[in-house]
C-alpha cells in the first residue's frame, strides 16, 4: 500500500527547470499587444476642406472662399487674382491648418515678398484660427520655427527669401506651396519652387495682379491651360452684394463706393485693388502701378523709424478746393504729410515753420545739425509763401533754406519740355532707385494718373494739371508736394535763390 497521499487538484506541482526555461522563452517570443491607436478625429475632413473650416474652425464660408477651397483639394496648380478685402489671408490659413490636422505627413509651405505679409498677416491668422479652434499642439510666434504636429512628421511653416538656393531642397509626397502677394515674387523663387515640385506637390498662387509679366501674369495668359484660375472681385462679397454687414473683415459696399469716387472706375487702382483684374494702363503712363506697389512694399518693410536731415516739398492751393500740402522726406522715405484748405500765403507760411520745427524735435534734427531745404512751388499763390519766409525772423533761426521752384520755366534736363515734366519723371526714377511709398489712397491714385506726351521736339511733356483735375475729379495736390520735396535742381547761387539761414550759411548749395 502505498502511504504518500495524492496531490491536491489545487495544488501546482513544483515545475522542472526544462518547464521553467520553456515557459520564459515563449514569454520572450510572444508578441505583447499593442496599444489601442488614437485615433485622428479629423481625418473625416481630409476631402473636405468646407467642412473643417466651417465644422472645426468655426467660419463663415461665403461662395468665392469655397470655390479656393475646393479648387485646391482637386487640383495641383491653383492660382487666384483678386481685389481687397476678400478673405485672402483668412483662406491661406485655413488651408494651411487642413492641410495639418487632416492629411498626416503632409508638408506646407507659406511664402511671400515681405517677412512682414508672412509672419503678422498670415501666419497671425493661423495662429488666431488654431486659438480660437482649440486645436491640439501649439503654433509658434516665428513662422520659421515652424508647427509640427507630435507623432507625426507634418510640417507648416513659413518664410520669405530673395535667394534661391534658401527654397531649393524642400522635398515631401504631399508638399504645397502657398504663395501670398504672388504677383510680387521674383521669377527665381518661382524657378526654384518649380524644381522642388519635381518629386510631388502642389502650389496655390494668390495676389492682387499688379504684374503684368511673370508667372502670376503668365497663369491668366499663355500657360493658363496649366492651372486652376479663378478669380474675386472685391464686388463679389456678400456685404457688397446685400448692402449689409454679413461677414465682418470683407469688403463693404461703402468702401467700394468710397474707392470708386476717389480712384475712377477706369483707374488702374480701382480695376487692381478692387475688381482684381489687371491694370489697364495705358503706355504713355508717366508711372505705372507696380512701380508704385513696389514703393509701398518698401514702406511696410523698412524700419518705421525717421530721423536727421530731411526736406520738404510745399505745394500751396490755387483756388476753391484746391490742397495746400506739405509732404517731408527722409532720405528715400516720405513722413507724414500736413494738407490745408483755404488759407492765405500768411497763413501757409506759419503752417510751413510749425511743421519744420516739430519735425526738428520729434526726429533728432536740431538747427545746429544743418538747414531744412523747404522747396515751394513758386507759382502764383507760392510766390507769397516764399516772400513771407524770406522775410520771417523765426524761419532764419528755425535754419529754413527756401527753394523757390517755378515748374513753368524751361527745363534743367534735356528731353523734357518745361521744369514741370521733369519733376514729374524725376520723382519716376526716385522711386525706380528705392524711393519709398507711405500709405494714402488718394496719393497713390494722383501718381498713376498723368499721361505724357511728346511735342515737336520730340521733349516729353506731362498733361497739364487741369487735363488731370477733370480726370481726377481734384487736383493733384499731394503728388506735386512730393515730387517737389525729391527733386535735386543743379546748384544754385545765394543770391538769386533766396537763401535763408543761420549766420555763416554756405553761400552755394543744392536742394535736398
Amino acid at each position: 500500500m502505498n502511504d504518500t497521499p495524492e496531490a491536491s487538484a489545487t495544488e501546482v506541482p513544483a515545475a522542472s527547470p526544462f518547464s521553467r526555461g520553456l515557459q520564459a522563452g515563449l514569454q520572450q517570443t510572444t508578441p505583447k499587444p499593442e496599444k489601442a491607436a488614437v485615433e485622428n478625429p479629423f481625418l473625416r475632413y481630409q476631402n473636405d476642406p468646407i467642412g473643417f473650416a466651417t465644422e472645426v474652425l468655426g467660419l463663415t464660408v461665403w461662395a468665392k472662399m469655397e470655390d479656393i477651397l475646393l479648387a485646391v483639394r482637386d487640383h495641383r496648380k491653383v492660382v487666384v487674382r483678386s481685389g481687397h478685402k476678400v478673405s485672402k489671408s483668412t483662406t491661406a490659413a485655413v488651408i494651411a491648418l487642413w492641410r495639418a490636422y487632416a492629411r498626416p505627413g503632409s508638408r506646407t509651405i507659406i511664402t511671400a515678398p515681405t517677412l512682414r505679409q508672412v509672419k503678422m498677416i498670415i501666419w497671425g491668422e493661423l495662429r488666431k484660427l488654431h486659438r480660437r479652434a482649440r486645436l491640439p499642439g501649439v503654433v509658434p510666434i516665428d513662422p520659421g520655427t515652424g508647427m509640427k504636429l507630435d507623432d507625426s512628421d507634418t510640417e507648416v511653416y513659413g518664410f520669405t527669401t530673395d535667394e534661391p538656393e534658401k527654397m531649393a531642397g524642400v522635398s515631401g509626397a504631399d508638399l504645397m506651396y502657398i504663395i501670398d502677394e504672388a504677383s510680387g515674387v521674383d521669377e527665381s523663387i518661382y524657378e526654384a519652387i518649380e524644381g522642388n515640385m519635381a518629386g510631388g506637390g502642389s502650389q496655390l498662387l494668390i495676389s492682387n495682379p499688379t504684374q503684368t509679366s511673370g508667372t502670376f501674369y503668365e497663369a491668366f495668359t499663355t500657360k493658363r491651360h496649366l492651372w486652376k484660375t479663378l478669380h474675386i472681385s472685391s464686388e463679389d462679397t456678400p456685404n457688397v452684394i446685400s448692402g449689409e454687414i454679413v461677414i465682418p473683415g470683407l469688403a463693404t459696399r461703402a468702401w467700394v463706393q468710397e474707392k470708386l469716387l476717389e480712384w475712377g472706375e477706369d483707374s488702374p487702382l480701382f480695376q487692381v485693388r478692387v475688381r482684381g483684374d489687371f491694370p489697364d494702363q495705358a503706355e504713355n503712363s508717366v508711372m505705372g502701378l507696380a512701380l508704385i506697389e513696389a514703393a509701398r512694399a518698401r514702406y511696410n518693410a523698412a524700419d518705421s523709424l525717421l530721423s536727421g536731415v530731411f526736406t520738404l516739398g510745399v505745394d500751396v492751393a490755387r483756388y476753391g478746393d484746391d490742397t495746400t500740402v506739405l509732404q517731408p522726406i527722409f532720405g528715400q522715405r516720405p513722413g507724414p504729410p500736413k494738407t490745408y484748405r483755404k488759407q492765405d500765403n500768411v497763413e501757409v507760411a506759419g503752417h510751413v515753420m510749425d511743421y519744420v520745427e516739430q519735425l526738428r524735435q520729434s526726429h533728432g534734427y536740431p538747427v545746429a545739425s544743418g538747414k531744412v531745404s523747404v522747396k515751394v512751388d513758386d507759382l502764383g499763390n507760392g510766390g507769397g509763401v516764399t516772400d513771407h519766409l524770406k522775410h520771417s525772423e523765426r524761419a532764419k533761426a528755425l535754419g529754413i533754406e527756401v527753394c523757390p521752384v517755378l515748374v513753368s520755366n524751361t527745363a534743367t534736363a534735356a528731353g523734357y519740355s518745361k521744369l514741370r515734366d521733369q519733376l514729374w519723371f524725376a520723382l519716376r526714377d526716385w522711386f525706380k532707385e528705392g524711393g519709398q511709398l507711405h500709405p494714402d489712397s488718394h496719393l497713390e491714385g494722383e501718381l498713376v494718373a498723368p499721361l505724357y506726351t511728346f511735342d515737336t521736339q520730340g521733349r516729353a511733356k506731362v498733361e497739364s494739371k487741369d487735363d488731370m483735375k477733370k480726370r481726377l475729379d481734384r487736383s493733384p495736390d499731394r503728388a506735386d508736394a512730393l515730387a517737389l520735396a525729391v527733386y535735386e535742381p543743379p546748384a544754385f547761387k545765394a543770391q538769386n535763390t533766396r537763401l535763408i539761414g543761420p549766420p555763416g550759411a554756405a553761400q552755394e548749395s543744392k536742394w535736398r
